[in-house]
């Protein structure tokens, strides 16, 4: 049976390039990852920090990676993509996903869906001029789900590598329950490849989802991946260890991010903030991670953060 092909979800803030290398180096299952979006400008040289993170010698994974773009000027998109190019980058995705307010008021993200002539005027116009494959990433719509559904007819016309939806409204932002109903209708309608994103939290999850939609191209796991790790590989039944060999696992991955981070953030509160955000979900993972969490989100010295995390770790391994 072939396995499932897995995605990486863009958590902005979290799965940058050291989260992405140090998870290649310890963990397995995603055959792909999407990263967190970059805001478009005319690439020059002063403007090349935009791309730091995507920067080959910076990028070591057994996964291959898919810049994401956020966008609503050609312009700027186009640039970008021809930089990627140059740096190796044969796919690019534009988000029209993204349900920040604050975004969506600037007609970007899930903000553009609502106008299907300005999404197809820019389709239209960096197409033909990137080298790059053109992907998607999606809501159902802004305020009503009805939006991306209707513009599914006009981009059967284009040529698409695919599209990745989360059948969320933009406005619900990570609330609510997904809209299924919607997927099976797009799934229908769409002429391109379609991957699904969203809530993906257990193998349980993720076999009911697969069953009700076999033509599904490829699942994207977020928040259920950063929470627990190991769950692409349970996902494709790849062998994982014992409890205590995923415990000690999971050490080596926090100590390698937390040596990463202490080379590369100036200050101690950086450090533990980058850590506070990946804690958010791994504390929903471990007994008493809750308490663990409490503890942490409460410090900002880093030598107090590595005490709480050593007195954990040394009751748990």
């Amino acid at each position: 049976m072939t396995k499932p092909v897995l995605y990486l979800a863009p958590i902005q803030g979290i799965t940058d390039c050291l989260y992405r290398n140090a998870y290649s180096r310890l963990f397995a299952g995603y055959d792909f990852a999407v990263t967190p979006f970059i805001k478009s400008c005319v690439v020059t040289r002063n403007t090349c920090t935009a791309l730091r993170d995507l920067f080959p010698q910076r990028n070591d994974t057994r996964f291959g990676l898919i810049p994401q773009i956020l966008s609503n000027t050609p312009s700027d998109f186009i640039s970008m993509a021809k930089a990627l190019f140059d740096l190796g980058y044969k796919t690019v995705n534009l988000n029209l996903g993204c349900p920040i307010k604050q975004i969506r008021n600037k007609r970007r993200g899930a903000g553009m869906l609502p106008y299907p002539a300005e999404i197809m005027r820019m389709l239209n116009t960096i197409m033909p001029a990137i080298p790059n494959q053109l992907s998607l990433k999606v809501r159902l719509g802004s305020e009503n789900n009805r939006e991306f559904i209707d513009l599914i007819s006009l981009l059967n016309d284009l040529p698409l590598k695919d599209i990745i939806v989360h059948p969320r409204i933009g406005s619900q932002m990570y609330e609510g329950e997904v809209d299924l109903a919607a997927v099976a209708e797009i799934l229908s309608l769409s002429k391109h490849p379609v991957i699904y994103s969203g809530d993906i939290d257990s193998p349980e999850t993720f076999k009911r989802l697969a069953n009700r939609f076999p033509d599904m191209s490829g699942w994207m796991i977020g928040r259920g991946g950063i929470t627990n790790p190991f769950l692409p590989e349970q996902i494709k039944k790849l062998p994982s260890g014992t409890a205590q060999e995923k415990l000690n696992r999971f050490k080596s991955f926090h100590d390698e991010l937390f040596d990463a981070f202490q080379k590369t953030l100036s200050r101690p509160a950086l450090i533990t903030g980058k850590m506070k955000g990946l804690w958010r979900y791994w504390a929903k993972s471990f007994t008493g991670g809750d308490k663990l969490f409490k503890a942490i989100s409460r410090t900002r010295s880093v030598d107090k953060y590595l005490l709480l995390v050593k007195k954990y770790f040394d009751t748990n391994l």
